[in-house]
């Protein structure tokens, strides 16, 4: 039974690290979504580099979170 799929969203997520806070790693994300379907994985790093470049704590990991629907075949 071919399976098809059905495109539903984009996300951007970015990993910041804010250092040591009472001898624990606190790292915090930032989800952004609505990324258009033909956004370019190049492209999207680029909006991560530059929203992290606007912000005091470290970018460590960027994430493209994408949500597509499997639709069985009849």
């Amino acid at each position: 039974m071919p399976v098809t799929t059905d495109f539903i969203s984009n996300k951007l997520q970015v990993r910041s690290n804010y250092g040591m806070v009472d001898g624990k790693e606190v790292t915090k994300s930032k989800t952004y979504a609505n990324l258009k379907a033909t956004a370019v994985n190049d492209d999207i790093y680029a909006v991560a580099e530059a929203l992290a470049g606007l912000q005091a704590p470290t970018m460590e990991e960027v994430f493209k979170i994408e949500t597509t629907l499997l639709i069985p075949g009849v």
